[in-house]
Order: structure tokens, then C-alpha cells, then sequence
């Protein structure tokens, strides 16, 4: 695991989307915009068991994930894993205030997150792209 640079923690703790890019089963990449949070300096993702994205992390770890506001930017590029010790309820509560607000977030979560069979995954970063 590559240690991330205080200077990239910052932005990184910053109120942006993610993008996270997966491999599909025929190699072709799949990208979608994500929630995300840092914990230990392991990026952390919450998704349903349902989502194509979760199907390509359990066959094939390799990952890569960007984080931009415009420019600057960074990449992180590793592998994730599905990370069954971590409470995946508390961390899409934790995600939903992060993004929306502490009354929006928690309402969110225990309304319609909640519901959905949820995981939280861990992406460790291996390499780092930084353009900041």
C-alpha cells in the first residue's frame, strides 16, 4: 500500500465524486461516479450486491479510481476488495451525511440505503497520480 501525501489526503477529504473503473468480464473498463471516503488511507466505497461494479471487483480486484475537480486531480490506481468486517449500514450512513447533510444523509440511509443488500469495499492504492 502506497502512503498517501498529506497534500492529497487534503483534496482527497474534500466533497468530491469519485470515479471508480472496473474491469468487465470481456476486459473492457466500466466507470461510474461513486460516493467515497478515506479511512486509513484506504479508500472506502459502499455499493449493493446487485451492481455490476461489485461483479467485476469479486472476479478481478484491479481497479483504478480518480478524483478530480477538474484540475487538480488524482488517480489511484490498485486493487479492492469486498471488506465484510466493516459495518456497510454505518458506512453508507457515514457517505449519505458526508454528501448530503446530517438530516438528509440519515433519513437516506435508514429509509432506502438500509434496505439494499450493501457492501463496503476497500480500494488500496498501489499507485498514485497526482496532478494537484
Amino acid at each position: 500500500m502506497v502512503k498517501l501525501a498529506p497534500k492529497v489526503m487534503e483534496f482527497l477529504e474534500g466533497k468530491h465524486f469519485g470515479k471508480l473503473a472496473t474491469v468487465m468480464k470481456d476486459g473492457s473498463p466500466h466507470v461510474t461516479p461513486i460516493w467515497y471516503m478515506v479511512d486509513g488511507g484506504k479508500v472506502v466505497i459502499n455499493t449493493t450486491t446487485t451492481r455490476v461494479k461489485y461483479f467485476n471487483i469479486v472476479r478481478d480486484p484491479r481497479v483504478s479510481f480518480l478524483v478530480d475537480d477538474g484540475y487538480p486531480y488524482v488517480i489511484l490506481f490498485g486493487k479492492a476488495r469486498v471488506a465484510p468486517e466493516r459495518d456497510a449500514k454505518r458506512d453508507i450512513e457515514a457517505l449519505a451525511i458526508r454528501y448530503t447533510g446530517a438530516t438528509r444523509g440519515r433519513k437516506a440511509a435508514r429509509s432506502t440505503f438500509w434496505k439494499e443488500p450493501r457492501v463496503s469495499i476497500e480500494i488500496v492504492p498501489e499507485r498514485v497520480f497526482v496532478s494537484l
